[in-house]
């Protein structure tokens, strides 16, 4: 994986069955299984910093899952075991972040992604317009990634970034 939140996604798909090494070397939604490098990227639409919106977690989640399974069949059960426990309470923390971005008011806005954060800005109700008022200037102090790749990282990663759009 690329960057830290790729690695958190992966990190809670594998619990110990997995080490995570995050490789800048790799593309944006690549992961590599030993020696051969696999493509999650699955039903995504790939955006720059597509993780700054959560609700493609879980769909990165299951491709890496399947990449996973298909690696190692014999970790099948574990694996759908983590899958499943992690996202059922990271979606009960979407929904949380959705009712606190409903009321930001960036929402219905156009918006310049003037801070690399489109998905985050649309997430947040925000239509990207190029010649649209600039977003909220607390993106420009915003944290560009995790700090480490584990999902209690992602976490206080994407609570930030709810602060600075809220």
């Amino acid at each position: 994986m690329d960057n830290n939140a790729i690695g958190a996604i992966a990190a809670a798909e594998g619990g110990d069955a997995v080490k995570i090494v995050v490789d800048p070397s790799l593309g944006p939604l690549e992961i590599r299984i030993g020696s051969a490098v696999i493509d999650v990227s699955g039903t995504i639409l790939l955006k720059g910093r597509f993780l700054d919106d959560p609700r493609n977690a879980a769909k990165l989640g299951a491709s890496i899952r399947n990449a996973l399974v298909a690696a190692q069949p014999a970790l099948k059960a574990q694996l759908e075991a983590n899958h499943r426990a992690w996202t059922q309470p990271f979606a009960r923390r979407v929904i949380t972040w959705n009712a606190k971005l409903a009321r930001s008011s960036i929402r219905g806005q156009r918006v310049a992604d003037i801070h690399g954060r489109a998905a985050l800005l649309e997430w947040a109700g925000a239509v990207i317009d190029p010649a649209g008022a600039k977003g909220p200037s607390a993106l420009a102090t915003a944290p560009k990634n995790p700090a480490a790749p584990t999902l209690a990282s992602y976490i206080e990663y994407l609570e930030a970034l709810i602060a600075a759009v809220a």
